[in-house]
């Protein structure tokens, strides 16, 4: 569990829900939040919207919200671009959001991905996968079937506990 600390006390952090239109259902994470996307960002001056990104060779919109939200919107002509530095940001994504596919951004220490399997320390052979957390810290619980090894991994950190 991450917590953040606030006038001196252990305060959970709260991760706000975001519909996911693949899944149709609300979600902290999820197979179809994407990676962040790796320009520089520009600061805007909007009330909702704190900065976009854009990845012109592959038409990609990165929108940050001031609530912590980030979404891409695909498949957006650099020309829609341009003229969103210069329109007023909030309402023309209103209008803008709806016409293009658009998937929300997984936080960047969620962007490691899990591999599928795992060389078991004791014997070398690939484990598999027994059980999978998501969330802050997504964890995975692998097991070794021939020598009977168990390990969780954890693909935020590198922290790793072994039972046997």
């Amino acid at each position: 569990m991450i917590t953040v600390r606030m006038f001196g006390i252990q305060v959970p952090e709260v991760r706000a829900m975001i519909y996911c239109r693949e899944c149709r259902k609300q979600v902290t994470d999820c197979a179809h939040f994407v990676a962040p996307l790796d320009v520089p960002a520009i600061e805007v001056f909007d009330p909702k919207v704190k900065t976009l990104a854009y990845q012109r060779n592959g038409h990609i919109l990165e929108i940050s919200f001031k609530n912590g939200q980030v979404w891409q919107l695909f498949g957006v002509r650099p020309d829609i671009y341009d003229e969103l530095l210069h329109a007023t940001l909030s309402s023309f994504l209103n209008f803008l959001a709806h016409r293009y596919k658009a998937a929300p951004v997984r936080k960047r220490s969620l962007a490691r991905q899990a591999p599928d399997a795992e060389p078991c320390p004791a014997c070398k052979r690939p484990m598999t996968i027994q059980h999978r957390t998501t969330g802050s810290t997504p964890r995975i619980l692998w097991k070794c079937e021939p020598c009977h090894q168990s390990l969780w991994r954890s693909y935020a950190t590198e922290s790793v506990r072994e039972r046997t």
